[in-house]
């Protein structure tokens, strides 16, 4: 087998990291009726296939055949390179493929790459949005934003994918590999600038355009997708161990500089904190909706910057709500602080003027949303910015020392958390973010407990 066309470092840069084979097929196909076991082995331990030896060359030869319609499809060789959930991918066992393979036995032989996604068991019993959203939504909003005038070049909004397959406790996805078209990941320790952040708004607005176009069209398809993860509460111990133990732990590390603040987040643990969070994902009181991404930061994106394009990764948390949750999960996890202090009103108006622009160009026959009801539900779900810059800043920043062994069952151990969190906290962009946030989530009164 030959060596892979990829670094460790360059697999190393991000959570979902999503690639891909230069296919210009769209859509998820399903495999025949086949005797799925022999294809996906689901004797995985706890950690999931950390080694890839769960796939063979039989499970690549099923997933092609089926999805370039090719029964005598074989492949010749392939070779796997697997990223074990460390920091950034703490939910998922990343596997990068690379592969020769022939249509039939007479074909010219061709070559792929691939991301296998294999979600780690503790996360896929959660449940996850991802296999709807592939193979129903995402085809469906990608066709909204194709039947756009010209206008609007940019209609790729995720990698296509060649296999969804859940069962309970297993979700495995394969998906194209776009760094062969030209995509990168951005730096998740530095955060971006202007440009970058302009480049990622756009995409997201032209996601939420497309799934308000979608909702119009194909109600039905939309209301099929679960609702939040928070909207009964928090009640699972991995989603406590993220939230209630991270702000826990930043109240006491402000307390001597901001001891006032400090009392008032730990008096919101927990049932004003997760009745905020229940009042923030509920869609009915917003002045509008979209489909939400629900993890929108930018490791979940990828850009190509010759074209000015950028995709979206990571369709696990997608529900029907409120613009400002990905908005406040994207200005707060990944802006440069300057950014985040001095410009973001700039910067709402222009995913604003994106969100109106594919709107228009979609066709979209409803009330259009006005930029003040923008900012009305910004200032309605403040509570998720600050969840996700005292909750998640950290984690997206870490270090390669604290991302060491990190992953999702990381979280029910709060004697480990809170030495990693020691470590996460050493971040000077972390503790100067949190530091300016807190204060201004304090002058907004949301610390408050009523």
């Amino acid at each position: 087998m030959g060596q892979l066309p990829f670094s460790t470092k360059e697999i190393k840069q991000g959570r979902a990291l999503i690639l891909s084979s230069g296919s210009k097929t769209s859509g998820v196909v399903a495999l025949p009726s086949v005797d799925r076991s022999r294809l996906w082995r689901t004797d995985r331990p706890e950690m999931g296939d950390k080694t890839g030896e769960n796939y063979n060359k039989e499970s690549f030869e099923r997933a092609l055949a089926a999805f370039y319609a090719c029964e005598k499809l074989q492949v010749e060789d392939f070779n796997i390179k697997t990223l074990v959930p460390s920091g950034a991918y703490f939910c998922s066992v990343i596997h990068r493929v690379a592969l020769k393979f022939r249509r039939s036995a007479e074909a010219n032989l061709e070559s792929g790459h691939y991301v296998i996604k294999d979600l780690m068991p503790a996360a896929a019993e959660l449940g996850s949005s991802e296999k709807q959203m592939f193979e129903q939504v995402l085809p469906a909003m990608s066709k909204v934003l194709e039947k756009a005038p010209s206008d609007l070049v940019d209609h790729k909004l995720n990698a296509d994918c060649l296999l969804a397959e859940v069962s309970p406790g297993k979700e495995v996805y394969i998906l194209e590999d776009l760094g062969a078209l030209g995509y990168v990941t951005l730096d998740r320790f530095q955060g971006l600038d202007l440009e970058d952040a302009k480049l990622c708004l756009r995409k997201i607005a032209q996601f939420h355009g497309a799934s308000m176009v979608l909702r119009q069209e194909q109600l039905s398809l939309v209301e099929q997708l679960p609702p939040s993860a928070y909207s009964k509460g928090i009640t699972d111990p991995i989603i406590r161990g993220i939230m209630f133990d991270a702000t826990e732990f930043a109240a006491n590390l402000f307390a001597g500089e901001l001891p006032q603040i400090s009392k008032k987040m730990k008096a919101q643990i927990p049932d004003a904190y997760s009745r905020r969070m229940q009042e923030a994902v509920d869609p009915k009181p917003s002045a509008f909706n979209v489909v939400v991404h629900g993890d929108v930061w930018l490791n979940n994106i990828m850009v190509n910057r010759a074209t000015k394009r950028a995709v979206l990764l990571d369709f696990q948390n997608c529900f029907w709500g409120s613009p400002a949750i990905d908005l406040h999960f994207f200005f707060h996890t990944s802006l440069q602080q300057d950014l985040l202090l001095h410009q973001k009103d700039e910067l709402l108006q222009y995913y604003f003027d994106a969100l109106t622009e594919t709107l228009g160009l979609c066709g979209f026959t409803g009330s259009k949303p006005t930029f003040e009801q923008l900012k009305a539900e910004w200032q309605r779900c403040l509570f998720y910015g600050y969840m996700s810059v005292t909750c998640e800043l950290p984690t997206c920043c870490a270090s390669a020392e604290a991302s060491e062994g990190f992953n999702c069952l990381s979280f029910a151990d709060s004697e480990k958390m809170r030495i990693r969190r020691r470590l996460l906290f050493e971040n000077e962009r972390v503790r100067q973010t949190i530091r300016a946030s807190l204060v201004h989530f304090d002058q907004q009164g949301i610390l408050e407990t009523p």
